[in-house]
Order: structure tokens, then C-alpha cells, then sequence
């Protein structure tokens, strides 16, 4: 869409044109919230911080006590490709006047807004205009082919604007749900605490905040890759929205740069799966153990299928199957071990010792007690990470 035509929305009545005229032809495809990027000392790259073809969004915070600065970073902005600067007057009413004679020159667009809009609400209307934004379910299932391994291109890109925070070039996703309490979760609550998120200026450009399935995606990201992860984030984060992060099952993945965002929502999901099976209330992906090995199989869903085949027998014998799919999950959760088994199935470790018999004999008789045991071990994990055997039903 054209400069000319985007501000012609009615989320954009606000904006007043103070100098540029000549640039509103420009292609605009984007909308950035941009700040502390042109502080003094601060050295970045456009593929480092922008997606270029952008309205570039900002309070002028940067240079609050120090204006010389605002020419270098108009300059900077016209040369990254942002399409304009749409400033709201809180600390500058009036722009210096070499920077207005910049962007008569160079015909790059200043808006001054003149009204409360919020910067949410802008880049939600661009975004829409630009055809890069979702509606819920869209974004919903998009999220959920990240899982299956079907996301388009093009609906990968389309989500990146709309979960993707304005900032950072390295990218951590916390996946969450809470299994006790799944209502604080809601669509209502969830609306609430994305809301209060973009209020805060604290975090409004470094974390988003998602519902998905029963629970929500967050996004953070920062300009280091650095060793610690941002867990301390996300909880701050979680506090400054009222986001009860304290009762959930959480999963991180790994921290990843912003282009492999998909892969970071892939690996928080698994994380929180793991966390659920484990019995954690915080599961790192790089701390799963066997699960970080299956999790990458997980999206073709053969694995999955097969380890139902394996185990199915045990569904057709509708008098001993619960028991047995339970046995199953407490000796493979026990690591094999029949005394702990005993000890988690409230029963004599012959009882145990049995059932695993009878097992052996329904799905694989053909199969020595080893073999057996690793096919067992691999199509329980495999079940309980997918989710269908934590309620002993596959």
C-alpha cells in the first residue's frame, strides 16, 4: 500500500502531516515502534532491527535531553528504507528546523500525532491494510501447522508481523498452559493481559503475548544471543500483565535468531509437553533429555501413528486394557525398574512383573525381552509426549 493511502485510515485520523510531501508515494508493508535504537553510542543494522517499507512509529524518547541527536536519526531512518517518522509530542512539539529542511529534501514524511491512539492499534490497522495481518483462528492455525510442518511461506511471514515484538534479533518462545486451572487462560483473560502487555513500555517492543490452544505463546527477544536465557523476562513480563504464570506448565526453547522464530514456537511446545510428562513446572528444550530427540519427529506424525500400532492390542482386550496401558506408562515413567513401578501402581512388583509378560505376548511375542522393552519404552514415550497416553487412552 502507498503512504498516501495508509494514512487514510481511520486508526491514522490523527496524523498531521508536518514536512515530506513528496515521499507519500512510498510503499509502506510494515509498522515499527522505533526508540532507543537511535540512542547515542547505540550501533545496529537495518537487518538487525527493521523489516524496511515500514511507518516508523516513536515518542523521541531517545533524544529527549539531547535534540542534536534527531537529525542523525531521520537521516538513519530515510536510509534504512523506513518509509516515515510518525512522532508523538510528548517530548518534542516542535522538530528542530534542520531536521524538517532534511525531510523537505529528501522527501521523507514527519507526522506529528495528535491524538491518544495507541501504537498497538496502528500497527494492528497497517498491518491489516498491508494484508500482513490474521484474524484469531488464522493465527491459531498457523500456530498449529508450525506442529504439523505445514506452514506456508507466506503465512510464515504474515505471522511473523503479527506475533514477532517490534525489536530484537534473537528470539526465545515460552509456551504455557495451566492443567489445574486451563479458564485463567481464556479468550477473555488472554485478551486482558495482551491488552495490559502493550501498554507497557517496559516490554511493548521486546515480548508478545499469544493465546494458543488451551493456553498462550510468548515471545521475547533481545540484541544478544548471550548465555542465559530469558526466563527472568518472561516473569517479569508475566507480572507487569498480571499474566498468572505461577500455576502454569511452562516450555522454552532454545534461544534462536528472530528468522527461525517458527523453530523457536516448535521447540517451546515439545518443551511444555515434556514439562507435563516429567511433572516440571519449567522445561528447557535443551534440557529434555530422549524427548528432545523424538520432538523433531513429532510433525511428520509416523512416529506417532506407529507407536499406536505398537500398542494398540492392549485397546482390543477392553477387560485388562486399562490396567495394562497404565502399567505401561508407570514402568516406562519408572525407567523399567518393576520395584518402582510397584511403588507408583500401588501393587506387588509380581503384579507388575506379570502384566508386562502379558504385554510382551500382545503386542510383539515375536520380539525378544529386550527388543521388546526398547520398542515399549519408545512408543510410551512417544505417546505421552504426543499427550494421548497421560489419560492411560490412546
Amino acid at each position: 500500500m502507498r503512504l498516501k493511502e495508509i494514512i487514510k485510515l481511520p486508526e491514522l485520523s490523527g496524523f498531521r502531516l508536518v514536512s515530506g510531501s513528496g515521499g507519500l508515494d512510498k510503499e509502506v508493508n510494515a509498522t515499527e515502534i522505533v526508540d532507543f535504537e537511535f540512542a547515542e553510542g547505540v550501533e545496529f543494522t537495518r537487518e538487525e532491527m527493521f523489516y524496511g517499507n515500514s511507518l516508523g512509529i516513536s515518542s523521541l524518547m531517545f533524544a529527549r535531553n539531547k535534540p542534536e541527536l534527531l537529525l542523525d536519526a531521520v537521516t538513519r531512518m530515510d536510509e534504512m528504507g523506513i518509509a516515515c517518522l510518525c512522532y508523538k509530542p510528548v517530548f518534542f512539539r516542535e522538530l528542530p528546523g534542520e531536521v524538517l529542511e532534511y525531510s523537505e529534501r529528501n522527501s521523507f514524511p514527519i507526522f506529528e500525532i495528535t491524538d491518544d491512539a495507541f501504537f498497538e492499534d496502528i500497527v494492528l490497522a497497517v498491518k491489516k491494510e498491508a494484508g500482513m495481518d490474521m484474524t484469531e483462528t488464522e493465527t491459531e492455525d498457523a500456530l498449529e501447522n508450525i506442529l504439523s510442518g505445514q506452514l506456508s511461506g507466506g503465512d510464515a511471514e504474515r505471522l511473523k508481523h503479527m506475533i514477532l515484538p517490534a525489536k530484537g534479533r534473537y528470539v526465545q518462545a515460552a509456551c504455557f498452559e495451566s492443567p489445574s486451572d486451563p479458564g485463567i487462560y481464556d479468550r477473555d483473560h488472554m485478551i486482558r493481559y495482551i491488552r495490559k502487555l502493550s501498554l507497557e513500555p517496559r516490554y511493548s517492543d521486546r515480548v508478545s503475548l499469544t493465546r494458543f490452544r488451551q493456553g498462550g505463546l510468548m515471545i521475547m527477544t533481545r540484541e544478544e544471543p548471550g548465555k542465559r536465557d530469558m526466563g527472568v523476562l518472561m516473569k517479569d513480563a508475566a507480572v507487569a500483565c498480571g499474566l498468572p504464570l505461577e500455576t502454569a506448565v511452562t516450555g522454552l526453547s532454545m534461544i534462536l535468531e528472530s528468522e527461525d522464530f517458527t523453530e523457536a514456537v516448535n521447540e517451546a511446545f515439545w518443551a511444555m509437553q515434556a514439562a507435563r510428562v516429567k511433572g516440571e513446572a519449567v522445561q528447557r528444550y535443551g534440557d529434555m533429555g530422549v524427548y528432545r530427540l523424538l520432538a523433531p519427529e513429532m510433525s511428520s506424525g509416523s512416529l506417532v501413528r506407529s507407536s499406536k500400532d505398537f500398542l494398540r492390542p492392549l485397546t482390543e482386550e477392553k477387560a485388562e486394557s486399562v490396567g495394562l496401558m497404565e502399567t505401561a506408562r508407570e514402568y516406562v515413567l519408572a525407567n523399567c525398574d518393576l520395584n518402582e513401578a510397584a511403588e507408583r501402581l500401588f501393587c506387588h512388583k509380581n503384579t507388575v512383573r506379570y502384566r508386562i509378560k502379558r504385554i510382551h505376548e500382545m503386542t510383539a511375542p515375536h520380539l525378544s525381552e529386550e527388543e521388546f522393552r526398547e520398542s515399549l519404552v519408545l512408543a510410551v514415550r512417544v505417546l505421552l509426549l504426543e499427550g494421548t497416553l497421560r489419560n492411560t487412552g490412546v
